[in-house]
C-alpha cells in the first residue's frame, strides 16, 4: 500500500492550488494502458493513445491486461443505455486511474479526444501532413479533467475529401455510407433490374403515362413484394454487419398509376402513400433490422394517414433550397421546413440529406460560412436523427477543409460558435496568411446579392457575374489572396493551401471568359484587325490545370470532367478562335421570345461570335414549348457562302434537337428559296450531351434569311415528365 501512496505522491503536482497528474515525465511513462486484450476495438483505441503519445513525447505506454501496482489509463466498453447512447464516451480520473469508457465506437472516439484535449494535437484535413502533434517533454493533465460526449446525431456523414481518410473520420466521430448501409440511396433498380426483368415481367414496373415503363416499381404487385423480401434476405446474409437497408425509388419521377397503387396514393396525397405502404410491409418481415427510404421528388411530402414503421427511417432532402441563409430561416427552404414537420408527425425516425456545394461547379466560391451552426442547430431542434452533408465527395470543392472542420465539430456539439471554429482553423491552418484568408471569406459573404435565389447548388459563375462574382469583386478577392500568398511565401505547405483557394478564382475567371468571348473579360482580343487568345487566359488555364491535378481536384462537377478533360475543351476553344459572322451586320427579328430563365446575352447570343459549350447555361438561347423563328434583314444584298447553326442535345435537362428545321433566303425580300429542310420523326433514347450541327450552302447574294426550328410537341416517353416541356437551344447562327 505504501508503494501505491508513494507513487501517487510522485505522479501528482500542485499548480495554482489545482491538482495535476503527470502521465509522462521527461520521456518516462508513469502510466500503463489496461484493457481487454481480446477486444479489437479496445486495442485499436489503445494503439491510438500510444501512437500519439509516442509522437508527442517520444515514449509510449505499456499495455497490460490486468490490474497491477501502477496507475493506468483504463479503456472500457459499456453497453448502450440512456446514460451511454451509441458512440458516446467519457474520460475522467477515479483515484489515480484515468478511465475512458464508451459505447459503440465511443472508446475509439474517446481515444482521439485524449489526443486532442490532453496532448493538444489537431487534425486540420486529410493526411498526416495536415495533422499537428506538439512536441512535449511531459504530459500533464488536471486531476479533475472530465469529459462526457454524445453526438447530436446518430448518423453523421460529412461528404468531402475527408471521407477518404479513416483517421479523420475516427478523429471526429464521423461515419460513411459503406460503414452503415448494406444498400444505400435509390435501390429499386438494384432490387429488380429492368435489364433482367422488364421484358418478361413489365407488370413489375410502373404503369406510367398509359403504359408499363421501367421508371419505378409497381408497389402494389405481390410478386414485387416477394422479390424484394427475397432480395434483402440474401443481402443481409452477405453483409450481416450493415445497420441500414434502403428501400427507395429511382432518382426520377414515374410512380405507378395502376388502380391499386392509385387507390393508396389518392388516399395518402401522393406517391409517398404507396411507397410507405410498401416499405412498411417489407420492414415487417425483418422486425430486427432497420430500413431507410427517401422523401424526394414525388415522395417528398408525408402521407396523409399512414404512419411509418418504427424500424424505418425517412431521409428527407432539401435539394430545392438556396443556400444563402441557414435552413431554418432561408425563404426558399419553407417547403422543406413544412415537409420536415409533417414527416416528424408520421415517423419516429427522420434523417436529412443536406447539400453544401455547387454541384455544377465544385470550385466556384460558395460562401455558406456563417450558416452551418444555425442549420445544424435547427435540424437538431426538430428532432432529426441523422444527416448526410453532401459536398464534393472525393474531389475538392470550395473551402472543403474549413467546411469539414466546422461540420465535424458541430455534429457532436452545436453549441460551439461557428466563428470560434472558423478563427481557430483559419489561424492555425493558414498561419500568418490566416488574416487575409478570413478577410477573403468575409468579403465574399458580404458581396452576396439580396435576392433570395442566391447560391443555387446547381448555379454557375455566370449567374453571379454582376454581384459577388463580378469582375470588380473577383479582383478584390485576388488582391486578398495575393496578400495571403506573400505571408505564406517560403513555406511549401502553406503555399499549397493558399493556392488551393486560388483555384476557385481561376476557375471562375476561366468560365466567365467563355461567356464574354471576344468582349472585355473574355478569351479573345483584337489586335490590328486580328483576333488572338489573351495571353493571360492561356497562362491562367495552364497553371490551373497543373495545380488542380496536384491539389486534389479529381472532378470539376458532379457530372464529371477531370482537369485534363477541361484542358482539352479549352484546346478546342482556342483552335476554333473567333469566326466572322455576317449575321451581326443584319437587323434581327424574333417572332417567338426565348425562355427568360436562360437569357445569356439576349438576342445577340445568336450573333456575338461566342459559341455555346456543353453546359446549356453558357451562351445558349432556349425556347421552351415554342418554335424558334429568326429573320435577318441586310437591307441590301450581301454575298453569303454558308449558313450554319448548332442545336444542343441534353436529354437530362429536357433539351432536344428540333423536330423540324427550315432555312430559307430571299434576294428581293419577297421570294424565298429553301436552303435546308430537316425533319426528325422520333428521338432515340440517348443521354449523351452533344452539339448537333446543321449547315446550308448558299453561294449567292441574299437580302433576308429566315431560320425556323420547331420543337417536338411532347417529351419522348423515355424522358417523360408531367410538368416539363420540350426545350430547344441554339448558340449562334453563323452567316459566312
Amino acid at each position: 500500500m505504501w508503494k501505491y501512496m508513494l507513487a501517487l505522491f510522485f505522479f501528482t503536482t500542485i499548480a495554482q492550488a489545482k491538482e495535476r497528474i503527470t502521465l509522462v515525465n521527461e520521456g518516462v511513462a508513469n502510466y500503463v494502458i489496461r484493457t481487454d486484450q481480446n477486444n479489437s476495438a479496445l486495442l485499436k483505441a489503445a494503439a491510438v493513445i500510444n501512437e500519439f503519445t509516442l509522437l508527442s513525447t517520444g515514449t509510449g505506454f505499456e499495455l497490460q491486461a490486468r490490474e497491477q501496482d501502477r496507475p493506468a489509463i483504463i479503456l472500457e466498453q459499456v453497453q448502450l443505455s440512456k446514460s451511454y447512447p451509441e458512440d458516446s464516451y467519457s474520460i475522467q480520473f477515479k483515484g489515480a486511474n484515468m478511465y475512458i469508457k464508451g459505447s459503440g465506437k465511443g472508446v475509439l472516439y474517446g481515444a482521439y479526444r485524449y489526443v486532442r484535449d490532453i496532448i493538444g494535437a489537431r487534425k486540420w484535413y486529410t493526411g498526416r501532413e495536415n495533422t499537428f502533434v506538439p512536441e512535449l517533454s511531459s504530459l500533464v493533465v488536471d486531476a479533475d479533467f472530465h469529459v462526457f460526449a454524445k453526438p447530436n446525431f446518430q448518423f453523421r456523414e460529412v461528404y468531402f475529401p475527408i471521407e477518404l481518410d479513416q483517421e479523420y473520420l475516427d478523429w471526429y466521430g464521423l461515419h460513411n455510407l459503406e460503414e452503415k448501409w448494406g444498400d444505400w440511396g435509390h435501390t429499386f433498380n438494384k432490387i429488380l433490374p429492368p435489364s433482367v426483368y422488364f421484358k418478361e415481367h413489365p407488370e413489375y414496373y410502373s404503369l406510367y403515362h398509359g403504359k408499363r415503363q421501367a421508371t419505378q416499381l409497381c408497389l402494389s404487385n405481390e410478386a414485387v413484394f416477394e422479390h424484394t423480401v427475397a432480395y434483402f434476405r440474401q443481402r443481409m446474409l452477405e453483409n450481416p454487419q450493415a445497420k441500414y437497408w434502403s428501400i427507395a425509388q429511382n432518382d426520377d419521377i414515374g410512380s405507378c398509376t395502376c388502380d391499386r397503387c392509385q387507390a393508396i396514393d389518392k388516399r395518402e396525397g401522393g406517391a409517398q402513400g404507396s411507397l410507405i405502404y410498401f416499405v412498411n410491409k417489407v420492414a415487417a418481415k425483418f422486425p430486427d433490422n432497420q430500413f431507410t427510404t427517401l422523401a424526394y421528388l414525388q415522395t417528398a411530402n408525408a402521407p396523409a394517414h399512414l404512419r411509418v414503421a418504427n424500424n424505418v427511417s425517412v431521409i428527407l432532402s432539401n435539394i430545392d433550397a438556396f443556400r444563402k441563409g441557414d435552413i431554418g430561416n432561408e425563404p426558399s427552404a419553407a417547403t422543406f421546413r413544412r415537409q420536415l414537420r409533417d414527416w416528424k408527425s408520421k415517423a419516429a425516425h427522420v434523417f436529412v440529406w443536406d447539400y453544401l456545394t455547387q454541384f455544377t461547379n465544385y470550385l466556384v466560391p460558395f460562401p455558406i460560412q456563417g450558416t452551418l451552426q444555425k442549420s445544424l442547430g435547427y435540424l437538431k431542434q426538430q428532432g432529426v436523427e441523422g444527416v448526410f452533408l453532401q459536398g464534393g465527395g472525393a474531389s475538392y470543392s470550395d473551402m472543403a477543409e474549413l467546411n469539414a472542420y466546422i461540420l465535424s465539430h458541430l455534429l457532436w456539439d452545436n453549441t460551439i460558435f461557428e466563428e470560434q471554429l472558423t478563427d481557430e482553423f483559419v489561424n492555425a491552418y493558414y498561419g500568418k496568411a490566416g488574416q487575409a484568408v478570413k478577410a477573403y471569406l468575409n468579403a465574399r459573404r458580404k458581396a452576396l446579392p439580396a435576392a433570395s435565389s442566391a447560391l443555387s447548388i446547381y448555379g454557375n459563375p455566370i449567374d453571379n457575374r454582376k454581384d459577388y462574382l463580378s469582375p470588380e469583386q473577383m479582383d478584390h478577392y485576388s488582391t486578398l489572396l495575393e496578400k495571403a500568398e506573400i505571408w505564406s511565401e517560403g513555406n511549401l505547405v502553406l503555399e499549397q493551401r493558399i493556392r488551393r483557394l486560388g483555384l476557385g478564382l481561376d476557375y471562375t475567371y476561366l468560365q466567365q471568359a467563355r461567356f464574354y468571348g471576344p468582349r472585355q473579360h473574355g478569351i479573345f482580343s483584337n489586335e490590328n484587325g486580328e483576333w488572338h487568345v489573351r495571353p493571360n487566359v492561356q497562362r491562367k488555364l495552364q497553371q490551373f490545370v497543373e495545380d488542380a491535378k496536384k491539389l486534389g481536384v479529381a472532378e470539376l462537377a458532379e457530372g464529371g470532367g477531370s482537369p485534363n478533360q477541361y484542358a482539352k475543351e479549352w484546346s478546342e476553344i482556342f483552335s476554333t478562335g473567333v469566326r466572322v459572322n455576317k449575321a451581326a451586320e443584319a437587323k434581327m427579328t424574333m417572332k417567338y421570345p426565348f425562355d427568360p430563365s436562360f437569357p445569356a446575352n439576349g438576342m445577340q447570343t445568336l450573333t456575338d461570335r461566342v459559341p455555346g459549350y456543353l453546359d446549356y447555361s453558357y451562351n445558349w438561347l432556349l425556347w421552351t414549348g415554342e418554335p424558334m423563328e429568326i429573320a435577318f434583314n441586310f437591307e441590301k444584298k450581301k454575298k453569303v457562302d454558308t449558313i450554319e447553326l448548332n442545336f444542343l442535345q441534353d436529354a437530362r435537362h429536357w433539351i432536344f434537337i428540333p423536330k423540324e428545321i427550315r432555312i430559307t433566303a430571299s434576294k428581293d425580300g419577297e421570294n424565298f428559296k429553301e436552303l435546308l429542310s430537316s425533319k426528325i420523326e422520333e428521338i432515340d433514347e440517348d443521354y449523351t450531351v452533344q452539339k448537333v450541327k446543321f449547315k446550308a450552302p448558299v453561294a449567292d447574294d441574299v437580302k433576308i434569311i429566315r431560320v425556323y426550328a420547331l420543337p417536338f410537341p411532347s417529351l419522348p416517353e423515355w424522358r417523360y415528365h408531367p410538368t416539363r416541356k420540350v426545350s430547344i437551344a441554339c448558340d449562334e447562327i453563323w452567316v459566312e
